[in-house]
């Protein structure tokens, strides 16, 4: 087993608690990033928040997870062997944390991963969990001391490595990169130390149990400007999201532009896109689905908002299966008359 596998199956640690079978609510009603974003690094690019425990049964979560299963049976088999070592329990994990560095490669969102995980959560038996993990595959797992009574962990097979260590005794951190991962656990600066970032953090929703926020690429946004014709002078410095799927869908995305100017122009650019998608999802009945898009500009902000009501994720979700609508559509008034 690869390390780069090692990282998909912890990272499906947090998939299978979306997927569990008890329902359960959030109780505690405190902003995930209390338990979690604490530990991001100031250097951090794009911070992405989870409240597991809210969003875990989630229908389009729970269609997600099973997708990624089925499209790689090889994932699937080491995600059950990994259960098996490891007696995972769905109900661990609370909040997740996922944060990406500046890149490192050729291509926009190579920088480096950091995953901060809080839950019921036992440093032993986690060790325990991914040596077995690595030793299949002939690896090894090195732990070595850290300031502050930590222990930093290092799971190695091949050239690849992932380090990880716990910042307090409910909290794991995770990543491929040593130098993001000491860096969480220390005492440096953090992200709400980070004034862009902070900024962008400050705009997200973050009462909803899913929320991100985070720089553009350079080439991303270079690549809008060349995609909309030369009509804005730059694509969009941030993104902001939040995203609650638990009773339907409610989406919203805000694009942080240069200028109103620009932030008028993609708006009508956006509003032009969705015109030419609503005509296309007619063909799949999605119609109605796309109308309760909206797109409008404020100075420069530009924000797409979309909620889906849980008829419509069913009919969504359906549709994406093959299966053509859970239900018939209803034809607009006067359409099956007969005439007098």
């Amino acid at each position: 087993m690869s390390c780069r596998s090692i990282w998909v199956a912890l990272g499906l640690i947090v998939a299978s608690s979306l997927t569990g079978c008890s329902k359960k609510s959030s109780t505690s009603g405190v902003p995930p990033e209390i338990t979690g974003l604490a530990a991001v690094p100031a250097s951090a690019e794009v911070v992405i928040v989870a409240d597991v425990a809210r969003i875990r049964d989630a229908p389009l979560i729970d269609r997600a997870v099973d997708q990624l299963l089925v499209r790689d049976p090889a994932l699937a088999t080491r995600w059950q062997d990994l259960q098996a070592a490891c007696k995972l329990d769905v109900k661990q994990f609370k909040h997740v944390v996922l944060a990406i560095g500046p890149h490192q490669g050729p291509q926009p969102g190579t920088g480096p991963v950091l995953m901060v995980a809080t839950g019921q959560l036992v440093e032993t038996d986690f060790a325990a969990c991914v040596r077995a993990m690595v030793g299949k595959g002939g690896g090894s797992l090195t732990a070595k001391p850290m300031s502050g009574n930590k222990t930093l962990y290092e799971a190695k097979d091949g050239n690849r490595v992932m380090y990880f260590a716990f910042g307090r005794a409910d909290t794991v951190v995770l990543g491929s990169n040593e130098a993001f991962v000491t860096d969480a656990l220390g005492t440096g600066k953090k992200a709400l130390d980070n004034r862009d970032l902070a900024t962008w953090i400050g705009l997200a929703d973050q009462h909803m149990p899913l929320w991100a926020a985070g720089r553009v690429d350079p080439r991303v946004r270079d690549g809008l400007v060349k995609v909309m014709g030369g009509k804005i002078s730059a694509g969009p410095q941030a993104i902001i999201a939040s995203f609650d799927p638990t009773s339907g869908a409610k989406l919203e995305l805000d694009a942080i532009m240069a200028n109103g100017s620009d932030a008028k122009e993609l708006e009508s650019y956006g509003k032009t896109q969705l015109g030419l998608m609503g005509m296309a999802a007619q063909a799949k009945g999605l119609g109605t689905i796309v109308d309760r898009v909206s797109i409008t500009a404020d100075q420069n902000l530009v924000r797409f908002k979309a909620g889906l009501d849980p008829d419509d994720v069913n009919h969504l979700v359906s549709v994406l299966d093959g299966g053509g609508g859970s239900a018939q559509i209803s034809p607009p008034p006067g359409a099956g008359s007969s005439g007098p």
